[in-house]
This record gives C-alpha cells, structure tokens and sequence, in this order.
C-alpha cells in the first residue's frame, strides 16, 4: 500500500494493490501479500468447488480404508444419491495442475462445480485443454 499527499495537501491519495478473482461463483477483491486478517472469505468453506473437491478426497478415502464396501454402500451412509457420489469421486482423478488451480484459488471460469460434474476425459492432457 502507498499514500500521498497531494501538492496542495487536501487529498490522500491511497494506493493498494489488488486483482479480482471468481471463487465459486463470487467475485472477491485479493491484495497481493496481504497477511489474512480474518475478515476475507474462507475459501476453503466457501467454495463450493473446493468443497466437492474435498468431499471426493474424503470419499475416496472412505472407500480405501473399508468404511464401506461399494460406491451405493457409502452412498447410502452418507444420505446421497450413489449417481452423485459417483460424479463427484470422479474429481479424484483431476490432473494436479488443476487441483492446484482449484485450491490456490486462479482456477479459470470454465471449471465450476456443473463443468467437473459433467463428463470429462480421464487423460490429464485433455483436461487441461478443456479446463484452460
């Protein structure tokens, strides 16, 4: 951040570095190097992107360790439909360049959570091509 006075010493003119950025849906002013202060949104639990992400990670992890033996068993625990848990365990197979994107939070428009529910190719060069 930069201040100045102007000549005649009646205006402050304050300078502050920032970029808009769309995360899930929302267009949020980010500073750059600006410690959090708390006050910004929390990706993390905003982001409904984000959040599928981490619901597929948590799935997928689920079903690795034996909490439940097929996608309809863990559907059924979880109280979704075993399509939607399908679709959205899908996300685990993203390329990491698009996680990345995904979590740092300057993942293009063109993936939102319809686009990664939809079908995608598997190939994590496809992807990047499509995505970005």
């Amino acid at each position: 951040m930069r201040t100045r006075l102007s000549d005649d010493g009646t205006i402050l003119h304050i300078h502050i570095p920032m970029a808009l950025r769309r995360r899930g849906g929302k267009k949020v002013i980010v500073t750059s190097g600006a410690a959090r202060t708390g006050d910004e949104p929390d990706r993390f639990h905003d982001d409904p992107v984000v959040r599928a992400l981490a619901k597929a990670r948590r799935w997928q992890s689920m079903l690795e360790n034996g909490a439940a033996a097929t996608i309809k068993d863990l559907a059924r625990q979880e109280g979704v439909d075993k399509s939607f848990m399908a679709r959205t365990l899908r996300l685990n197979s993203l390329a990491p360049e698009i996680v990345e994107s995904i979590l740092d939070g300057s993942y293009p428009d063109t993936i939102s959570l319809e686009s990664l529910r939809s079908p995608f190719s598997l190939v994590w060069k496809d992807q990047k091509e499509y995505f970005f």
